[in-house]
């Protein structure tokens, strides 16, 4: 390992609903997090909102599409087909729908275009996956990649939140999430 002395700065925040964290996450704060992601999609030209299951990518994808039009969300998983996936990754690149819900399968090797934010939807599980994900946004010389964690429960709110410590004081070596 080489220390080159150098870290990208990064803007990464994690967002918790007003609804008491728990063991699990209720309705209720579902609602909260879709209405908070639609916002934040709003305010931002393209957004790739990241999950860690297909289930949950099509789970994020109705209702975005009911708040922000279907016609400007799209999902991405491994059980779509190449054709499906490669149609979104375009739609994305190209502008043409605002928010893009994927799994690890647009973690790497595809050119998104200018990505303003990207959203972390549970613990990413490690801290070089949240990372590489957040690091899809601000793809450009100049930029800072924007990243934001949504905690669904306490047991992630404290994962995220040593994690998050972790990249902003540069101790990726102190920190092992399990």
């Amino acid at each position: 390992i080489v220390d080159v002395g150098h870290r990208r700065k990064m803007d990464i925040a994690i967002e918790v609903p007003s609804s008491e964290l728990g063991p699990v996450a209720s309705n209720e704060m579902w609602g909260e997090i879709y209405q908070r992601l639609a916002q934040l999609v709003q305010e931002h030209r393209s957004t790739i909102v990241f999950v860690n299951t297909r289930r949950l990518s099509e789970r994020l994808s109705m209702p975005l599409g009911e708040i922000l039009g279907e016609e400007n969300v799209a999902a991405h998983h491994g059980s779509l087909s190449r054709k499906l996936r490669f149609a979104a990754e375009t739609k994305l690149k190209n502008g043409e729908i605002k928010v893009l819900v994927a799994t690890a399968s647009l973690e790497l090797g595809i050119d998104v275009g200018f990505v303003d934010l990207v959203c972390q939807i549970s613990s990413p599980r490690s801290i070089a996956g949240a990372l590489q994900r957040i690091g899809r946004a601000g793809h450009w010389r100049g930029a800072i990649p924007k990243g934001r964690i949504f905690a669904t429960t306490r047991d992630e709110l404290i994962e995220c939140a040593a994690g998050v410590r972790a990249v902003l004081l540069g101790d990726l070596d102190k920190i092992i999430i399990p």
